[in-house]
C-alpha cells in the first residue's frame, strides 16, 4: 500500500505531523478499509474539549485505491469521526504493527482513562454501512466490535 501526506505545513500541531507521519508510515493499519472510504482524525487536548468539540488539529485519512492520502482538515462527507486524546496520540504513535495499534486503540475505547488516554467515534452513517466498508473487521481486531457469539 502507498501513502501520501499532503500539505503537511498546514497542520497546526507537532503531535498531529507526528501522528500523520505515523500513519503514513504504516498505511496497511488501512488495508481492511474499501476504496473511497474517508474519515476524521480529531485531536483533544481533554475530555471537555472534546465536550465542546472542540479539537485542537482535525485531519482526515481518505482509502483510494492503491493506498491513503491523509489531509489537513475535515474530509467533506466523512463516515465518522475518530476522536483521540493526546495522551492516546502520543502513545499509539509508538506501536510497530497494525495488531499492536488496533489493540492499544481498542484499549482506549474499552477503557478510556482521562490520565492514560481515551477514544471516541462519532458516526456519520449507520453501523451497518461502515461495517460493509471495512470498519468492522478493524473494530474486532481492535476489540471494539465483539462477534454475537462472544460474551
Amino acid at each position: 500500500m502507498t501513502s501520501k501526506i499532503i500539505d503537511k505545513e498546514d497542520y497546526k500541531t507537532k503531535i498531529t505531523k507526528k501522528y500523520t507521519t505515523f500513519l503514513a508510515k504504516y498505511p496497511e493499519i488501512f488495508s481492511d478499509l474499501i476504496s473511497g472510504s474517508d474519515f476524521d482524525f480529531a485531536l483533544y487536548p481533554s475530555i471537555e474539549a472534546y465536550d465542546k468539540r472542540a479539537p485542537i488539529d482535525i485531519f482526515n485519512v481518505y482509502r483510494n485505491g492503491n493506498g491513503i492520502e491523509i489531509k489537513p482538515g475535515s474530509a467533506i462527507d466523512s463516515d465518522l469521526e475518530l476522536a483521540l486524546s493526546l495522551d492516546a496520540v502520543e502513545k499509539l504513535i509508538q506501536t510497530k504493527t497494525k495488531l499492536e495499534y488496533a489493540q492499544l486503540l481498542g484499549s482506549f475505547y474499552n477503557d478510556p482513562n482521562e490520565k492514560n488516554g481515551w477514544i471516541d467515534f462519532i458516526l456519520h452513517k449507520r453501523t451497518q454501512t461502515l461495517i460493509d466498508m471495512g470498519y468492522g473487521r478493524f473494530a474486532q481486531t481492535a476489540g471494539i466490535l465483539k462477534d454475537d457469539d462472544e460474551k
